[in-house]
């Protein structure tokens, strides 16, 4: 558990800590939302609800390349077949699920998504020929496409109603961090294998049986060249010109946009009204602060004494209330409103919040300015770009697709076509194909026999948002097995380094037993680490220091590591200085975790009432 805080802690402010059943946009792609052709089983059954073949390969291939391109490798197709398999069952199950309970999404709700989505918008606001060319580009209705969102939004009252009901214990954050926080003094004694290498010996024989054991360890796949072109959005935008005259144009149009508004600057303190709270509650809350409100208008001066002394707003209490330079639409509506009819200088009554009751000094206020054309030029020029970049690859797409179709024995045409450069690759296999060609669809088609002997363009294939490519096999290598004489010395260095760090392991252990039997080996010099602070020590090593019990120092203990084997003397334990702040961040992420768990017993439960026949063959691999 504190392993995973400690994670999680050290990227609070980089990382969004998903759901348990977060899935891509793509996976709601259900049976149910597009329609059953009824020529082939499908792929699951979950209830009366089915999952088509047709989605499930669908869903299969766009995972894989998210996945490919997110961690830069090939995927794993078991592994992966099998986990897409588990969210579309999810998605169906809780698909069914809401639907039962009576949760329902609105037309408008569906419009409103649509309208907000960007790529739907020309000059701001939505366009319905955007929409159409998106629809047309992807191959997908209308219906289709507000089917998935309606289903996203099912989906989601869901899990925001589990994450909401959710509990955390503000003690079990408290003790948590504090453990966090702690600090141990250790010394270090390290054995790495490097320094056992020269009494690792591996004769021929060891060789030759790792060989003979291990033969697909040391072939060679089938590997080939291929030609290829790239249309993408990005390419387009770089040949894409615009005038002066456009850019004035735009700017005197969308005036609005570049007047920078009025913001003002206020300093409060907060009276919080705790969640859950009744009436009484809520009257105590006010009571404590009309009283705070009687000393700040007897003290104007001592405000930010007495925001320091009694807001509960913990960032900017310290700072004597000061809340910083704000927009309107910065603050909540209560709090703008009062704010921005205050004059400068001027102290509020109490002011109700969600968030509770702020008493609020006006301390300064910046007058809106328009932004004049000269500065704006640069991000209007580089909006209108991309807009035109966008609107020119819509179009192009589909021609893209059909020429290297129709044409299938030559890229060359749609090169010309297009002002592409036609590329090659140098020799690679399916784990090892470079960017931007490490897509698991445009792999599946290019490794496939009739790629490799045709030597035709398959289909253009989305690689990326608004990335295309298309390719030929121009050269193929079938896999073969490399010789042992070949890969021997390679062989041997390996069982070596295995060999050495086995030893240097029985020699860090038989020193652990020195040190705890009061012998003296050689220490390093102090260094006090802690769960949030590790230093540079491998993980397992603080697992090891941190899982000690040091009633009585000091205390020995040690670990296996990568590299070998690590021995640790604690010498000292020391409370650290805890955060009020990350105790509460904490708290927000234990209360995730519940809510990930709650949720999963749920899916848990509704699997184990529900009827689900996964079909076999969709969860194994097709052979390359």
């Amino acid at each position: 558990m504190l392993e995973a805080i400690r994670e999680r802690a050290q990227g609070w402010i980089a990382k969004v800590i998903l759901g348990l059943i977060a899935l891509t946009f793509a996976v709601w792609g259900v049976e149910g939302y597009f329609g059953s052709s009824g020529k082939e089983p499908p792929a699951a059954k979950v209830n009366d609800s089915e999952i088509s073949q047709r989605d499930f390969l669908k869903t299969l291939k766009e995972q894989g390349a998210a996945m490919q391109q997110q961690l830069g490798g090939k995927v794993e197709e078991k592994a992966l077949r099998a986990k897409v398999m588990e969210q579309l069952v999810n998605t169906s199950l809780l698909s069914q699920a809401a639907q039962k309970s009576g949760f329902a999404i609105l037309d408008p709700q569906v419009e409103a998504v649509m309208g907000g989505v960007e790529v739907f918008q020309e000059g701001g606001k939505f366009s319905k020929a955007r929409l159409d060319a998106w629809l047309r580009s992807q191959g997908m209705s209308q219906q289709q496409l507000q089917s998935m969102i309606a289903q996203d939004l099912l989906l989601k009252q869901v899990q925001i109603g589990y994450g909401e009901g959710a509990v955390a214990p503000l003690p079990t954050a408290v003790r948590l961090n504090a453990l966090l926080a702690q600090q141990r003094e250790v010394n270090e004694a390290g054995f790495d294998r490097k320094d056992f290498l020269k009494s690792a010996s591996i004769d021929d024989n060891a060789v030759r049986a790792e060989y003979d054991t291990h033969k697909t360890d040391y072939a060679t796949p089938a590997s080939l060249r291929l030609q290829y072109l790239v249309l993408s959005q990005t390419a387009l935008e770089e040949k894409i010109q615009i005038s002066d005259d456009q850019l004035r144009k735009f700017y005197e149009a969308n005036a609005a946009r570049f007047q920078e508004p009025e913001r003002r600057r206020a300093s409060h303190i907060l009276i919080k009204i705790e969640a859950g709270a009744d009436a009484k509650g809520r009257q105590a809350a006010k009571a404590k602060a009309e009283q705070i409100l009687a000393e700040v208008k007897k003290s104007p001066a001592q405000f930010g004494e007495l925001a320091r002394k009694h807001s509960q707003d913990p960032v900017s209490g310290e700072k004597g209330g000061d809340l910083g330079s704000f927009t309107r639409d910065m603050m909540v509506k209560p709090f703008s409103d009062a704010a921005f009819q205050m004059r400068q200088g001027a102290i509020s009554d109490l002011v109700e919040t969600q968030f509770g009751f702020h008493i609020i000094r006006l301390d300064g206020i910046v007058p809106g300015a328009k932004i004049g054309f000269e500065a704006a030029k640069g991000d209007i020029q580089k909006e209108l770009r991309q807009q035109e970049a966008q609107r020119r690859f819509v179009e192009a797409a589909e021609r893209f697709s059909n020429m290297v179709y129709e044409q299938p024995d030559s890229l060359a045409p749609a090169a010309k076509e297009f002002g592409l450069t036609l590329q090659e690759t140098p020799w690679f296999n399916r784990k090892s194909a470079p960017v931007p060609l490490a897509n698991e669809r445009l792999l599946e088609m290019v490794f496939t026999e009739e790629a490799q002997k045709k030597r035709q363009n398959i289909e253009a294939v989305e690689v990326a948002p608004n990335t295309l490519i298309s390719a030929r096999v121009i050269d193929f290598r079938a896999a073969g097995q490399r010789p042992l004489a070949e890969v021997a010395g390679e062989i041997r260095l390996k069982l070596s380094a295995d060999m050495a760090r086995k030893l240097a392991i029985e020699a860090g252990k038989k020193a652990l037993e020195s040190a705890r039997a009061g012998q003296s080996i050689p220490w390093s010099a102090a260094m006090t680490v802690s769960r949030m602070q590790p230093l540079n020590l491998p993980a397992e090593a603080v697992k090891a220091i941190f899982r000690a019990a040091t009633t009585q120092l000091p205390v020995y203990t040690g670990s296996e590591t990568a590299e070998g084997y690590r021995v640790y003397r604690i010498n000292r334990v020391a409370a650290g200085q805890a955060q009020p702040e990350m105790a509460k961040r904490i708290r927000g992420d234990i209360r995730r975790l519940v809510a990930q768990e709650e949720m999963r017993a749920y899916l848990e439960n509704l699997k184990a009432r529900a009827k689900i026949k996964i079909e076999p063959t969709a969860l194994e691999p097709k052979a390359e």
